[in-house]
C-alpha cells in the first residue's frame, strides 16, 4: 500500500462490514452454556465445549480421559474447586432441583452472650440475644441477681439502631421475681420502625444500645448487644426461581461478599439437613444442582429478605466428604452484606 497511492485509498476509504453485536440472536440455552464456559476456547467459536471434546460416559472407552485428568490435577485445590460463583453458574439454573425442602422442624436459638456485669447494675448480671418466634423479633434475657433485693419489674429502652428496632413493650415483669443468688429468664418483644433507624455509613454497626432501670431500686444502667441479623429475616423472603435469576444478574459484582466456611459438622454439610435448618431461619432454598464434570460438588441457593426490606441471595458450595463450603452472597443493601454473611455462617454452624 505504501507504493501504490489508489490501492491504499481504496483500502481506507472503501466500505467497510457493518459491526454488530449477535450476542442475544443465539438461541437463550446456548448463551447461558456458553457465559458459564466463558473462560473454555469453545466459548469464542459460539459452541459448547461437547462440541469440540468427546468426554468417556459410563462404558465407554477412555477418549478424552488425559483431558480428565489434567483438570482433576489442578484442581486440588479447595478454593479454586468451589470456584463456581457468579453469573456462570447461576445462567445454567435451569438444570437446577427445585425440590421442596425436607419435612421437619428446627428451634431457632438466640446466641447468648453476656452483656452486663452486676458491678454496673447493682447486682443483676445479664445475658442476651435475638431470635425470631412465629413471625416475632425477640430479645431474650437471662436475668441473675447478685444484689441486695429481688428483681420483679425493668423497663427498657433502646436507641436507634441499624435495624429500626424498639420495644413493643417499655415494661418487663418478671414472673417468679428473681431472688437473690438466683436467675430468671424473660424476654422483650421488638418491632421495626422506620423513626427507630440510624442510618448506616459505611457498615451497619451491629451494636444495639439498651438502657435498663430496675422499678424496685430506680437504678438506670446501660449496655450494648450485637444483633444476629437471621433474628430480622421474614417469612415473605422466599423468591420464585425466575424472579431470583433476574435479581443475581442485575446485582453488580461490587456488591458480593465470598467466602469459605471451614470447620464445618458433619450435618453442618449434609445439603437436606442444611435447607431444613435454614428454613426454620426464613432462609429459603430456591433450587441446587451438582457442579458439571466435578464428582460429588453440588451448589445450592438461597434468598432472604428482612423485615425492613433488605433482600439478600446466596450461593452456597459444598463438596462431599469436605468438612466446609464456599459462600457467594448478593446484596444492593452492602452495609449489611457483612452482617448476612455472619448470619449465614452463625445459622450454618448451630
Amino acid at each position: 500500500l505504501s507504493t501504490d497511492p489508489e490501492a491504499a485509498k481504496m483500502v481506507v476509504l472503501g466500505d467497510k462490514p457493518v459491526i454488530e453485536d449477535d450476542t442475544f440472536r443465539l438461541d437463550p440455552s446456548l448463551l447461558n452454556v456458553l457465559i458459564g464456559q466463558i473462560a473454555t476456547l469453545s466459548s469464542v467459536y459460539h459452541k459448547p465445549p461437547e462440541a469440540f471434546v468427546v468426554r468417556r460416559g459410563a462404558g465407554l472407552g477412555g477418549v478424552g480421559m488425559d483431558d480428565d485428568d489434567e483438570d482433576n490435577d489442578a484442581e486440588e485445590n479447595y478454593a479454586a474447586e468451589t470456584d463456581v460463583g457468579g453469573d456462570g453458574d447461576l445462567l445454567d439454573i435451569g438444570a437446577l432441583s427445585v425440590n421442596d425442602s425436607p419435612a421437619g422442624m428446627y428451634e431457632t436459638k438466640a446466641p447468648m452472650n453476656k452483656v452486663c456485669g452486676p458491678d454496673k447494675s447493682q447486682g443483676i448480671e445479664i445475658y442476651a440475644g435475638f431470635r425470631q418466634i412465629n413471625g416475632t423479633i425477640r430479645m431474650e434475657m437471662d436475668v441473675r441477681n447478685a444484689g441486695a433485693q429481688d428483681v420483679v419489674a425493668l423497663a427498657i429502652q433502646l436507641n436507634k439502631n441499624s435495624f429500626g428496632l424498639s420495644p413493643a413493650s417499655q415494661q418487663i415483669i418478671l414472673d417468679p421475681p428473681v431472688s437473690q443468688g438466683s436467675s430468671g429468664q424473660t424476654f422483650v418483644e421488638l418491632v421495626a420502625t422506620p423513626a427507630m433507624l440510624a442510618p448506616a455509613q459505611g457498615k451497619a454497626n451491629p451494636q444495639v444500645q439498651v438502657a435498663i432501670k430496675n422499678m424496685q431500686t430506680s437504678k438506670v444502667f446501660y449496655f450494648a448487644a450485637n444483633f444476629n441479623l437471621e433474628a430480622l429475616f421474614s417469612k415473605d423472603g422466599q423468591l420464585e426461581k425466575s424472579t431470583f435469576i433476574e435479581s443475581w444478574k442485575s446485582i453488580s459484582d461490587q456488591n458480593e461478599v465470598n467466602a469459605t466456611i471451614g470447620d464445618l459438622s458433619p450435618a453442618s454439610v449434609d445439603i437436606d439437613a442444611v435447607i431444613q435448618k435454614f428454613k426454620a431461619y426464613n432462609i429459603f432454598f430456591i433450587a441446587r444442582r451438582p457442579v458439571p464434570n466435578t464428582e460429588g460438588q453440588e451448589v445450592v441457593y438461597f434468598s432472604m429478605r428482612t423485615a425492613t426490606n433488605m433482600e439478600f441471595l446466596t450461593e452456597l458450595t459444598f463438596k462431599q466428604g469436605l468438612p466446609a463450603c464456599k459462600m457467594c452472597l448478593k446484596t444492593e443493601n452492602s452495609p449489611y452484606a457483612s452482617l448476612a454473611k455472619a448470619a449465614i455462617e452463625s445459622v450454618l454452624r448451630s
